[in-house]
């Protein structure tokens, strides 16, 4: 091997958790992720709110204008409107989920089969007689699968061969980080977001590709057993990217689903506010009447304004968990789409090198 390839090529391992490899902060990623969908939308709710009080308290505004002209028959009328387009446009991406799940025999049978033998070829690689049916413990034989490899290629450079230290170091942070990311499957259910956040966090594509590039570091100085065992390591990693994608459109199936289920359940009671306050409100009866000196009117309307934006609420706190989760699970592989420390490129220049070489 050339002398180029030192200390630039060494493996650094990445964080264990998805936070820390996109450098962000832990309460941004927990209000993104990690907290309740219902109180997400709370907080939303409170936001919309507290700004309109501001508003009404700092900015150039009077409570007559409630009284004397038709302002809160105007607002509301428009948000009946915005109700009644996004509860048809939820039912329409509903009904198409509805869809993926209504098939042919013939492609339910595709289905089954693509499954089943996926299912077979872990069992076959894995030496187990058959694979559980829970996703969590179904994923945590995948990671198991990945350990006992990841064991084997330790043994195999350890024995008396202190050049291979680099790729010691790599199996022992892929034990150290299994071991974490099973613990945090243990005991979860799917449907909870409990699953899911465990396996983003085990960066399967970064470990595949340092395996990759370690073996190709040190292919002079590995053994047959030692390559075998990258072989067989690199193979368990890779069931691990369809496994990851298969469940992650289960989970986005299911938050749809809840999705609409909190539209559908806010979207009477929005609709009937905004029927009373058009039809029925009187802002003159509140006239003159203030609590801790704001006008009680202009708060009682701006309460229930928010409260008829809660479907709209619902649609954001569980949109934006399921953006945040594909964008970080968009490549499927030994694709890094994150900048980090390459192995290869001092491995390409000395094959350019060859390559000069041979001319």
């Amino acid at each position: 091997m050339s002398d180029s390839t030192t200390d630039a090529d060494s493996v650094t391992r990445p964080a264990d958790t998805m936070r820390e490899r996109v450098g962000e902060s832990r309460a941004k990623i927990w209000f993104l992720i990690t907290a309740n969908r219902w109180f997400v939308t709370v907080v939303f709710l409170l936001l919309a709110y507290v700004t309109l009080v501001v508003l009404h308290v700092f900015g150039p505004s009077s409570v007559r204008k409630l009284v004397t002209t038709s302002a809160v028959t105007s607002l509301f009328s428009s948000v009946i409107i915005a109700l009644i387009t996004s509860i048809t446009l939820v039912l329409s991406i509903s009904q198409f989920v509805l869809s993926e799940e209504i098939d042919t025999l013939g492609t339910q049978r595709e289905q089954m089969r693509s499954v089943t033998e996926f299912r077979s070829d872990v069992e076959e690689r894995t030496g187990i007689m058959a694979s559980p049916a829970e996703p969590s413990r179904f994923l945590r034989v995948l990671i198991e699968s990945a350990d006992q490899r990841a064991r084997r290629l330790r043994e195999t450079v350890t024995d008396g061969n202190d050049e291979l230290q680099e790729i010691a170091s790599y199996a022992d942070g892929l034990l150290d980080h299994s071991q974490s990311v099973t613990d945090e499957l243990k005991g979860t259910d799917f449907g909870s977001f409990d699953v899911l956040l465990p396996v983003i966090n085990y960066n399967y594509s970064w470990k595949i590709h340092a395996a990759r590039n370690l073996r190709a570091k040190y292919a002079d100085s590995l053994s047959e057993e030692a390559d075998e065992s990258f072989d067989e390591l690199i193979e368990a990693l890779r069931f691990f990217g369809p496994a990851r994608e298969h469940f992650k459109t289960l989970y986005v199936q299911w938050e749809i689903i809840n999705i609409s289920r909190g539209v559908l359940y806010g979207a009477m009671p929005a609709l009937a506010i905004a029927a009373y306050m058009m039809l029925s409100f009187d802002a003159a009866r509140l006239f003159g009447t203030t609590v801790f000196g704001i006008d009680a009117a202009f708060l009682f309307t701006s309460a229930m304004y928010v409260f008829t934006l809660s479907p709209f609420a619902v649609v954001l706190a569980y949109v934006m968990r399921v953006l945040t989760v594909i964008k970080r699970t968009l490549a499927i592989g030994p694709f890094v789409l994150r900048e980090t420390d390459q192995l290869e490129s001092a491995r390409y220049d000395e094959l350019s090198e060859v390559k000069e070489g041979d001319k």
